[in-house]
């Protein structure tokens, strides 16, 4: 049964995709002969899908903005939804890092000087509920 799935699946993939099932799977001379369908749909979401996506949350969350429409709990779920979708989740001060130089600058003030909050010392959910008050 998992043969036919393989050969089947060969006939819906096409460049790159069938490229590698063509050198991994199908030809003879690779140390693993007996290809389950499973494997070979693991194999091809790892080389192709899981790169890309990973990518894409990088360059989402790298690129992610504040929007005084949505508000600033849209802007931190932004965040950490994109953050989530990474290979390996990013630490606290990183998400923190890139949440305060999103915010507005007069915001980022008003939570530094005023609130006397500090990315040293204070969480980002700590200037998350400040700033939704601020808001």
């Amino acid at each position: 049964m998992d043969q036919e799935r393989i050969f089947v699946l060969h006939e819906f993939i096409d460049g790159e995709a069938q490229k590698w099932f063509c050198r991994h799977v199908l030809h003879t001379n690779w140390d693993k002969q007996d290809w389950t369908f499973k494997e070979v749909l693991i194999g091809l979401y790892n080389r192709f899908v899981n790169a890309a996506t990973m990518q894409e949350a990088h360059e989402a969350f790298r690129t992610a903005v504040y929007d005084a429409q949505t508000g600033i709990q849209t802007f931190y779920d932004k965040l950490v939804g994109h953050a989530q979708n990474m290979a390996m989740y990013l630490d606290e001060f990183t998400i923190q890092e890139t949440f305060l130089d999103g915010i507005p600058a007069e915001m980022r003030r008003v939570l530094i000087h005023d609130n006397n909050l500090s990315p040293e010392v204070n969480t980002v959910t700590e200037f998350l509920a400040y700033a939704i008050r601020y808001e």
